[in-house]
């Protein structure tokens, strides 16, 4: 009887262990998600804040050129619709890269804990 219990005990052990690295791994995976996530966003407010200077900052360079503050903001408006213009024509190369990203962020750690298998 004690070479069965042994094998339970070992059998029961394995199982206990599977189930903590697939916890952990679980863990890592989203920790590594959610901090590109955060990085992202990060990096979106700064560019928002980029852009927004920028804008002040063209529409006093036109106002310095002689234009009205009016006139001004306008252009820069202009500016900004033709931005968003090609943002939009580029959509689809824009969304592939995030995707691809995101995939590649998701699944480093399946290639990761592969390696450390051989």
């Amino acid at each position: 009887m004690s070479v069965f219990s042994d094998l339970k005990n070992k059998i029961t052990g394995y199982i206990d262990v599977y189930v903590k690295l697939a916890k952990i791994s679980f863990i890592e995976g989203t920790a590594n998600v959610v901090s590109y996530f955060i990085f992202a966003m990060i990096g979106l407010f700064l560019i928002f804040c980029v852009i927004l200077f920028l804008g002040f900052g063209l529409t006093e360079a036109f106002v310095s050129m002689g234009l009205s503050h009016v006139a001004s903001y306008f252009i820069t408006l202009g500016v900004y619709i033709l931005i968003i213009f090609v943002v939009f024509a580029l959509r689809k190369p824009i969304m592939r890269f995030f995707a691809g990203e995101v995939i590649k962020v998701i699944t480093e750690i399946e290639v990761g804990n592969h390696e450390d298998e051989e």
